[in-house]
């Protein structure tokens, strides 16, 4: 069975409602003590007092008015009877009104009565006012008999009012006896509450003490001795269930995490001098990181400026190494790193740094005499890029790769490690835009050239986000019936200040930034709101990156751009090359299939260059074929060549798939192709990229031709 506990602030609070309901008690029973003894104190004051003196004043009255009777018995002029007989009614007048105050004081409460003395007064007033009826001249005022008479009855009537005083005297003392009762209880009753008080108080504090301040200074000295350094603390009360359990609870808890936190001190400290060495060192390869190479590069530069040397910094970047982290995983790629790593030291000279700079980025610092830096630089470069190139066998997988040297001199080429590293990236991207596993020095004329990429990006993003880019048509003529099949848009770009920017810079280069899309899109979507005045029987063709194939939403966007320019699909020719098909197979087959179903034509451009695989000719269902045109171009000279065109028409024609010959320029390769089955030809021979003006003027041409004959 589980006792219940009262916690600590439900004791305070019992032990101090327990203190105020005794105290407040107490002053209730003492006020209700005060009234009543004030009750009594007025009662004496305002009715047994005030009695008293009223029947007093009632007596002298009474005396008065028998004095004033006897000086009227006495008076021997009308005017003296007359003076006594206005005292005697004044002083009867007083006297009834004293009467009424009397019983008005005491009201319905008991009070001496009067009975007594009023029978007595009345029978005197009685006797006193025939007395006066008889006696209308002074001989019977003087009359001894009636005089005593009257005296015996004043008497009667004296006594009487002095023992209605008496016993309201008595009265008046039984009240004073019974206040004087009443306020002894409430003093007892005050003095032994006061007493209860007093020990509750007593208990109170002992219990606190107890429970509270013996406890709460074993905690204080346990928490002192903790602060100062002693770890093995018993900590007191712990097992209470009140607050201050909790509180030992909680000491305990920290003295727990003190010790843990002076062990992990220790610990902290070691990790700290390891954190110093990852610092300046690659967690992966164990070689310098990028800090510890600034650093050193910081202090090879110092003394290059002292005369004492020259040095030389490289920068080797893997080439395609991205595929095989994708392919193989990154604890393979991570692999490949460190054997890189360990080639790169091995290819270095003794006393070079080798650093990461991160993901597939190295760099050599290397420092020699200034007469031969630049032949040792040029020897380790190409001995790293030997060394990279070596096939590389981790378990059973075996990979090979090549890497880009970019190479930057000091002080030729400056003397400040940002102006060194920049170079040295700078000359390693030419090593990269020239070929790849090249090493290429760093020359101005690069950064020229990196200026004016950087020029050309900026204003090819702004003409593109300004629509500066235009459809140029080149003519698609049917070599059955000399008919324009349709047209080849290409985009075509002309700057205000750089003049024409040929489609193999710019188009690469929108590819590399990011804005290949957007161009088409626009391009695309102008080219269709241009072709709708030339009829339903032409056709466009428009070709699609490799970037863009890999977009699965690339079949929706086209198909509503054309419901938005209202082109119907079905004169719509997409045209991709074979590189476009390698790198997602399943969502370029999802996204032709996607376009074919809604009429669109599908063609493969450029066969007979990059993989010409015929699984790809199967697989994708094409509906043409473009041959390439340096082939169609070497069959003027080169008959090897016009044996391979005349196979891949022949092998088209077997599959059933439209051929389309491009880069026909003479009228002796035309014959050719048709002669083989070619069914379109496309070429300087029909028309170079134009305008849509000089399109349709083409096309209105060509068609009054074929009506003339």
């Amino acid at each position: 069975m589980t006792s219940f506990r009262f916690t600590l602030q439900a004791q305070l609070t019992l032990f101090i409602g327990a203190f105020l309901a005794i105290v407040l008690g107490l002053a209730l029973l003492s006020a209700l003590s005060l009234r009543t003894v004030d009750g009594k104190s007025q009662a004496l004051a305002s009715k047994w007092v005030d009695g008293t003196r009223i029947l007093g004043e009632l007596s002298d009255r009474v005396s008065e008015f028998r004095i004033a009777e006897t000086y009227r018995g006495l008076a021997e002029t009308e005017e003296d009877r007359i003076a006594a007989e206005r005292r005697a009614a004044e002083h009867r007048r007083v006297i009834d009104a004293l009467r009424r105050e009397y019983l008005d004081l005491f009201g319905a409460e008991p009070r001496p009565d009067l009975a007594k003395f009023e029978a007595a007064l009345s029978a005197y007033l009685i006797a006193h006012d025939a007395w006066m009826a008889r006696a209308p001249d002074a001989a019977s005022i003087r009359d001894a008999s009636s005089v005593m008479a009257l005296h015996e009855l004043y008497r009667t009537t004296d006594e009487a009012a002095d023992a209605t005083i008496d016993e309201l005297r008595w009265s008046a003392h039984a009240e004073a006896e019974t206040a004087a009762r009443v306020t002894e209880g409430a003093l007892k009753v005050t003095m032994l509450a006061s007493a209860l008080a007093l020990a509750l108080a007593i208990w109170l504090l002992f219990r606190i003490k107890e429970r509270i301040t013996r406890p709460l200074a074993a905690i204080t000295a346990a928490l002192t001795e903790l602060a100062e350094g002693k770890r093995y603390v018993e900590v007191p009360e712990i097992g209470r269930d009140d607050e201050i359990g909790v509180m030992a609870k909680s000491l305990d808890v920290f003295r727990a995490n003190a010790q843990a936190l002076e062990r992990a001190h220790e610990a902290t400290r070691a990790a700290q001098e390891h954190a110093q060495i990852l610092a300046r060192q690659d967690s992966l390869t164990g070689l310098p990181n990028r800090r510890m190479l600034v650093a050193d590069l910081h202090a090879a530069i110092e003394r290059v400026e002292d005369g004492a040397t020259s040095c030389a910094l490289l920068f080797v970047d893997l080439d395609r190494f991205k595929p095989i982290n994708d392919l193989e995983g990154h604890r393979f790629g991570d692999a490949v790193l460190c054997e890189v790593a360990r080639r790169l030291r091995q290819a270095s000279r003794k006393n070079d740094v080798v650093a990461r700079l991160g993901g597939d980025e190295f760099a050599i610092l290397m420092e020699m005499t200034p007469a031969t830096h630049a032949d040792q630089a040029m020897r380790v470069a190409g001995r790293a890029l030997a060394a990279i190139a070596e096939p590389i066998e981790i378990g059973e997988r075996r990979v090979e790769l090549s890497a880009s040297v970019g190479v930057s001199l000091c002080p030729e080429n400056g003397l400040d490690v940002s102006t060194l590293l920049r170079a040295a990236d700078i000359a390693m991207y030419h090593a990269k835009r020239d070929g790849r596993g090249l090493f290429r020095f760093f020359e101005q004329s690069m950064d020229e050239d990196l200026r004016r990429r950087a020029e050309l990006e900026s204003a090819l993003k702004k003409a593109v986000a300004a629509g500066d880019i235009r459809p140029f048509y080149q003519p698609l003529v049917d070599l059955r019936d000399n008919r324009v099949y349709g047209f080849e848009v290409l985009a075509r770009w002309t700057h205000d200040k750089l003049g024409s920017i040929p489609p193999d810079v710019f188009i690469p280069l929108a590819e590399q930034i990011g804005v290949i899309a957007e161009l088409t899109w626009s391009v695309v979507r102008r080219a269709c709101r241009e072709a709708l005045q030339w009829g339903a029987q032409v056709r466009l063709s428009v070709n699609v990156s490799p970037m863009q194939l890999k977009d699965p939403l690339l079949a929706s966007r086209l198909l509503s751009t054309l419901e938005e320019e209202m082109f119907p699909p079905s004169r719509l020719d997409v045209e991709i090359t074979e590189s476009a098909l390698v790198d997602d197979v399943d969502t370029a087959r999802a996204t032709l299939a996607a376009l074919q179903a809604e009429g669109v034509r599908i063609s493969l451009d450029d066969f007979g260059s990059g993989y010409s695989s015929l699984y790809h000719l199967r697989a994708f269902h094409f509906d043409k074929v473009k041959i390439d045109r340096s082939f169609v171009l070497a069959m003027q000279h080169d008959e090897e060549a016009g044996r391979i065109v005349d196979a891949i028409l022949s092998l088209l024609k077997h599959l059933g798939v439209t051929t389309v010959a491009e880069g026909v320029e003479t009228a002796d390769v035309l014959r050719r192709l048709a002669e083989n089955g070619c069914e379109i030809g496309q070429g300087f021979y029909f028309g170079k990229a134009m305008p849509i003006g000089d399109a349709s003027k083409l096309l209105r041409r060509r068609r009054s031709d074929r009506r003339v004959a």
